[in-house]
This record gives C-alpha cells, sequence and structure tokens, in this order.
C-alpha cells in the first residue's frame, strides 16, 4: 500500500469512530476540556509545553513545529478506550466508551519554517443521569461538545527562539435535555449550543544547549480569550424557542501556559508545565435559570519523564520509550460553592518502527474527580490510549527503485 492510501485509509476510519467522553460534570459550561496532549505527551502526564522533538508532533505549543527534520513529513493519530466509575452516597454506576482522540500532520514549510494541521478536541458533553420524584422521574442528558480544526505555523529566526502560532476553527454542538416524567403528564426544558468561532494561540521555545549532550528548553503558550460565536436555542415544553446571539452572553478566557524540560543524550527527557486559565472573567449563560453559571481560574499542574536505554544497540529493546507522569488540576467547574479537582497517573511505551523513525504509542492512565469542599460525586477513570506516528522522508527524491 502506497503512502498516501495508508494516510487515506486511516483518515478515513478515525473520522468514523465517534469520542465518548461519559461524566456528570460535563453538564457544566462547556463541557470537560482537553489540552490537545498527543499519545506520547498523555503517557508523560499530558505534558509538553517545553517540549521539541523531531519525531513526535506537539500541537501543545506551536512554536514546536520548527523541530522537525528538513525532509519530513509526520502524521499523528490517536484513540482510546475509557472505562468510568461514579459514586455518590451508596449510588454506584460504571460506564466504557471511547473513539478518536485527534490527527495532525506537521511538515517543513522552509529551512526556518514548519507548519502543521489539524483536527483535535477542545471539550466533551456526555451524560445520562436521573432521579425519582413522586408519581414520576427527573432526568438529564447532554452531549456533543467542542472541537478545533487548526493551521499553525512556526518561524525560527535564530538556533535559541521559535515562535509559532496555530488559527482554529472552533466549532461543535452542545445539547442539554431536562425531562420530568409525571403521572399523567411529561415535560421538558431543551438546550442546544451550536458554536462556530475563531480560536488564536501562540507560543515561544527557547532552546538553551547546555553543553553536547545536555539541552533545557523553555516554553510559553497564550490562548486569546474573546467573545464566542454561535446560536443558542432554548424552548421548554409546549413554549417557544428563544434564540440567543452567543457573542454577547458567552465568552472564552485568556490562558497562559509555561513549560520547561530538559534532556540528556536525546535518551533522557525530564518535562514540567503549568497552566493558567481565567475563567473567572469569562461568561456563559443559563437560559434555564436566567443567569450565568459561576466558574473558577483553572489551574494545571503536570510533570513527565521519558527514557530511551540507548541510542545505538542491537537489542530492540533498548529502543524503546518508557515514560511515565502525573497531573493535578482545579477545574473551572463550579457545582453550587463548591469546585472539582481532578489528578492522575500516567505510564506508557514507545515502539519504534521502520528503523526508529515511525512510533506506536500505548499509554494508561488512571485518574481520580471529585468535588470540595464539599465531597460530590467521586469519580475514577481507566484509560488505554493507543497513538501512531508516521514519520516518513516524503520530500526525499529517490534515484533508485
Amino acid at each position: 500500500m502506497s503512502k498516501f492510501r495508508l494516510f487515506a485509509a486511516t483518515l478515513l476510519c478515525c473520522m468514523l469512530i465517534p469520542a465518548v467522553a461519559q461524566t456528570p460534570y460535563s453538564q457544566y459550561g462547556y463541557g470537560t476540556l482537553d489540552d490537545n496532549a498527543t499519545g506520547n505527551q498523555r503517557a508523560m502526564g499530558s505534558t509538553g509545553i517545553g517540549m521539541r522533538n523531531n519525531l513526535q508532533i506537539n500541537m501543545m505549543n506551536p512554536a514546536s513545529y520548527t523541530a522537525i527534520d528538513s525532509l519530513t513529513f509526520m502524521f499523528d493519530f490517536s484513540l482510546d478506550y475509557k472505562a468510568s466509575w461514579f459514586k455518590e452516597g451508596s449510588a454506584q454506576n460504571e460506564t466504557q466508551g471511547g473513539g478518536l482522540n485527534y490527527f495532525a500532520m506537521q511538515f517543513r514549510l522552509g529551512k526556518t519554517v514548519a507548519g502543521s494541521i489539524g483536527l483535535t478536541p477542545l471539550s466533551h458533553v456526555q451524560y445520562t443521569y436521573g432521579n425519582s420524584l413522586p408519581n414520576g422521574s427527573y432526568t438529564r442528558i447532554g452531549e456533543g461538545g467542542l472541537s478545533q480544526a487548526y493551521l499553525g505555523v512556526a518561524y525560527q529566526p535564530w538556533s535559541w527562539v521559535s515562535v509559532g502560532v496555530n488559527v482554529g476553527y472552533m466549532f461543535g454542538k452542545i445539547q442539554n435535555y431536562i425531562q420530568v416524567a409525571t403521572n399523567p403528564s411529561t415535560g421538558g426544558y431543551y438546550k442546544t449550543m451550536s458554536v462556530n468561532d475563531i480560536r488564536l494561540q501562540a507560543g515561544l521555545q527557547f532552546p538553551i544547549a547546555l553543553d553536547k549532550k545536555n539541552d533545557v528548553i523553555l516554553g510559553l503558550t497564550y490562548t486569546l480569550g474573546k467573545p464566542t460565536h454561535g446560536q443558542v436555542l432554548a424552548y421548554a415544553t409546549y413554549s417557544d424557542t428563544t434564540t440567543y446571539n452567543m457573542k454577547d452572553l458567552y465568552s472564552m478566557p485568556h490562558c497562559f501556559g509555561a513549560g520547561l524540560s530538559y534532556t540528556h543524550d536525546k535518551r533522557l527527557t525530564i518535562a514540567a508545565d503549568a497552566r493558567y486559565d481565567m475563567w473567572e472573567d469569562a461568561k456563559f449563560y443559563n437560559p434555564n435559570t436566567e443567569s450565568y453559571e459561576p466558574m473558577n481560574n483553572r489551574m494545571r499542574l503536570s510533570a513527565g519523564v521519558e527514557y530511551r536505554p540507548k541510542l545505538l544497540s542491537s537489542s530492540y529493546f533498548d529502543y524503546i520509550r518508557y515514560r511515565a507522569g502525573g497531573f493535578y488540576e482545579e477545574s473551572y467547574i463550579k457545582v453550587g460553592n463548591n469546585s472539582v479537582r481532578e489528578w492522575g497517573v500516567t505510564a506508557g511505551l514507545g515502539f519504534p518502527l521502520r528503523s526508529d523513525k515511525s512510533i506506536l504509542n500505548v499509554s494508561f492512565e488512571y485518574s481520580h474527580r471529585n468535588g470540595y469542599p464539599t465531597t460530590l460525586l467521586s469519580e475514577d477513570h481507566f484509560a488505554i490510549v493507543i497513538s501512531m506516528t508516521f514519520n516518513e522522508m516524503w520530500f526525499w527524491q529517490r534515484k533508485f527503485e
């Protein structure tokens, strides 16, 4: 199979698989958020703002695109499976799901310029739960989320600095439904949010060579906060539909990120990230309550390590990348007077293919989410993430077949 047929078949298979995220916390705001970590970064606690790698795509910081080799074309996609366990008081439940995470491509545009395009998730909404009422029931259902199709470009004018920008088209639909079924009638409240907007992210990286075998990279990112464009339709049973123009009632926050990585002998990488999103200054209107939803500023800390035993060896096991990491997050989601916290640990392996260029990544992630200071719904999640990076010399002109 040619490289072009392999690419087309892989892309088609990925687009036919829907992504699923199950958590009742996703009913708030735009849902649970995604930081666009690739498969190898997921194994390192979803860390990557200060990382540069010529064999892996890094969408977390567009300044990293210039790390790609001059004749290389990379294509990366990821799938996951997630099992979740929920507990609130004596009530327990569990769900399973999975699907496509993202796909992305990266390539050289010139000696000092590189680009990337891809499709990534930004938020996930998927929940179903209910309560019993006298002579009836009360059910909440939600589904959907936001995605981003992006075009990125990076420029490295000198060896010690690289700057990049991602221009994204943000789109998606989020549906929330409340049903109250009583004897003898049934009523409901419906809300559908359709987003169509532009998202801008900028990044900087400062690679510093300490000596021939040791390097340090400082990375910085900024995502522009702005009004959200789109439309919200809200209506209740036996009532007219109310249409809201989102730009006056909804917005996205200013987001800041910083990352630092250390690499020894191209075999050991240690990295850490910090993110801060200013959600308290953003707006999210709830037509059901006719008020703005309260939100917290989001903080996320993560760290990870990758180790490769040897650069040259007769043993395949010396070429495998061994990864581990962890993260802690204070979510933007607020439930009454309670905030939401999440922490997790990760581990994974990178299996090189085709003379150490293409890589199959497998990672495992355990995370726990709960409310504080009052204990709310407790969630435990276990995910298996599989990603594949095709790293090809597509621009090499062959002289012999």
